[in-house]
């Protein structure tokens, strides 16, 4: 791409982004409300807050969303759960003890523990649960994360039948859990929503229809009050729960708001007191408008694409890989797409304490530099302005906002190497299935981090994997991943990692696009929440101040 052509692309985007802020912001002709915030407790506590989709499913052992995890985290506890800062804390468990190697660990599960029904709630119930994970007839697409459990992974390759899982019950309030080698992340991975526990009977009993408001029994600080399907979800504080004299909250509603200006508007009206997101062209006016009650902080997850390695035109053709992750100028599309909010993504692991991320060897060229390359490498994958690669970009529905920032990376595509890229909308569950069916060549597959560890978003590319959507397998990375589960040293299982990042960037085995910041509205007078790495703030910590406007 010529200098000229990089200043008009610049220019372009700038008009695009000028075009959707003047469409996206029908608030910026709206006053922010005025709210003065007192000191002492309000009499009513309930907090309205947004979610950004729909949850797929309220069944712990079935989900695999954002949307979801904000409500299972109200409605239900594992053996650990979440400070208020985002730490592993005793949740269920009141405490526990490990052997010298760290392959054995005891939980001591808490005697006043109990079921939104009154009912105890005891070490079977762990043990049901996170054998029901690992079954294949669950289908859980997190079942391989629970891996360094003995027996975890055959049970859910279906080598080995689910009683065979390293877990005892040792007594109604002991646990035992048996790992294949010691695992640094272990309390981290406990206090996943695939790890909470289920109420057997209720399953047995309804079958799906266990998560119904009338059927469901769940363990945490908040109940099922009422589900309207893809409008809201209002949960109320459990008598039962082992810590309620310090729930302060009443209630908790969520309201689904996929379009975040529309969210915007029912943040300013008041309706809601903490949004999952906003539109990125809102910022500005919004941090002029709102001050602090705009909250951005890092968290721990990227924004990518993936490739479909068993589709064509990206099956066994690197050099097409490459071109296309070359000609993408991220710094431009953060820059004026983003607002700076986020930083843009050169390989997958976002910057965590303790690990060396591995920069590819393009990430020191200039963008110039890696157009020409990107043009030589596509040229060699056997595409040209006669013979153009003609592919969709898979995306789910986010609005504008989404919607302008590909529509901008297929001009980039277009203008440096002559590519023809479409974008193809879906609702978000159906993306979802088709990712998981490996229908789509091209396909959003941003992720999250589940826990502070590399390990979590390295194993979206081991072979097998549910969550390996693309079908990606190298030998050299599975090996890599392998011997870093047995390795005993942390520091030395880093490098194992940082080695095996370093293969998925040689093999182009992703698109990297940007590292997620979180960018939630709070009013200033809910209370009990804290900016944390992993963007998890359980309501149970929240409380509403004293105020007046809304």
């Amino acid at each position: 791409m010529s200098l000229a052509v990089s200043r008009g692309l610049v220019l372009a985007i700038t008009a695009l982004l000028g075009a959707c802020s003047n469409h996206d912001d029908p608030q910026a002709k709206i006053a922010a409300p005025q709210i003065t915030v007192g000191t002492a407790l309000a009499s009513a506590q309930s907090v309205a807050r947004a979610l950004d989709d729909y949850p797929r499913a309220l069944d712990p052992q079935l989900t695999t969303d954002i949307p979801a995890q904000r409500v299972l985290d109200d409605l239900f506890e594992g053996l650990v759960t979440l400070s208020i800062d985002g730490k592993p804390i005793p949740g269920a468990a009141a405490s526990w003890a490990h052997s010298p190697d760290s392959r054995t660990w005891v939980f001591h599960l808490r005697e006043g523990a109990r079921w939104s029904n009154g009912a105890p709630l005891t070490a079977e119930d762990f043990l049901y649960s996170w054998r029901r994970e690992v079954d294949p007839k669950t289908a859980a697409g997190y079942a391989q994360a629970l891996a360094p459990i003995v027996n975890a992974l055959d049970i859910a390759l279906g080598r080995k039948p689910p009683d065979m899982l390293g877990v005892e019950a040792n007594d109604a309030h002991t646990l035992t859990v048996h790992l294949v080698a010691p695992t640094p992340y272990l309390l981290d991975l406990l206090d996943q929503v695939y790890l909470y526990p289920v109420y057997r009977p209720a399953i047995e009993r309804y079958g799906d229809d266990w998560v119904r408001p009338e059927h469901i029994v769940s363990n945490g600080a908040f109940t099922l009050h009422e589900e309207i399907i893809g409008n809201r979800i209002t949960l109320s504080a459990n008598p039962f729960y082992w810590d309620a004299a310090h729930v302060r909250l009443k209630s908790v509603v969520y309201y689904t708001m996929p379009d975040r200006a529309q969210a915007v508007l029912r943040y300013l009206a008041g309706d809601v007191q903490f949004t999952d997101s906003f539109a990125a062209s809102q910022r500005p006016w919004l941090k002029r408008t709102l001050g602090d009650q705009v909250v951005n902080s890092p968290w721990l997850g990227i924004y990518m694409l993936g490739f479909n390695f068993k589709l064509p035109p990206f099956r066994d053709n690197p050099p097409l890989r490459r071109a296309l992750i070359l000609a993408i100028d991220r710094a431009a599309l953060t820059r004026y797409l983003k607002y700076g909010m986020y930083e843009p993504a050169d390989t997958l692991m976002p910057p965590l304490a303790g690990y060396q991320p591995q920069h590819p060897s393009w990430a020191g060229l200039s963008q110039l530099e890696r157009n020409a390359l990107a043009r030589r490498l596509y040229r060699q994958a056997g595409y040209s302005a006669e013979h153009p690669l003609r592919i969709n970009i898979s995306t789910s529905v986010q609005g504008a906002d989404e919607r302008h920032y590909f529509e901008a990376v297929a001009a980039m595509w277009r203008s440096a190497l002559g590519a023809e890229v479409s974008l193809d909308e879906t609702e978000f569950k159906v993306l979802v299935q088709n990712r998981e069916l490996r229908l789509l060549p091209l396909f959003l597959d941003s992720w999250i981090g589940d826990f502070a560890d590399p390990v979590n978003f390295l194993q979206l590319f081991y072979s097998g994997s549910s969550l390996n959507y693309g079908g990606y397998s190298d030998a050299r990375f599975d090996t890599l991943l392998d011997r870093a589960a047995q390795e005993p040293d942390n520091l030395a299982r880093y490098r194992l990692l940082e080695q095996s990042e370093e293969v998925l960037n040689d093999d182009a085995a992703y698109i990297p696009l940007y590292y997620y910041a979180t960018r939630h509205l709070i009013k200033p007078y809910v209370q009990g929440w804290r900016s944390n790495l992993l963007d998890r703030n359980l309501s149970r910590y929240m409380y509403i101040i004293e105020h007046q406007g809304r």
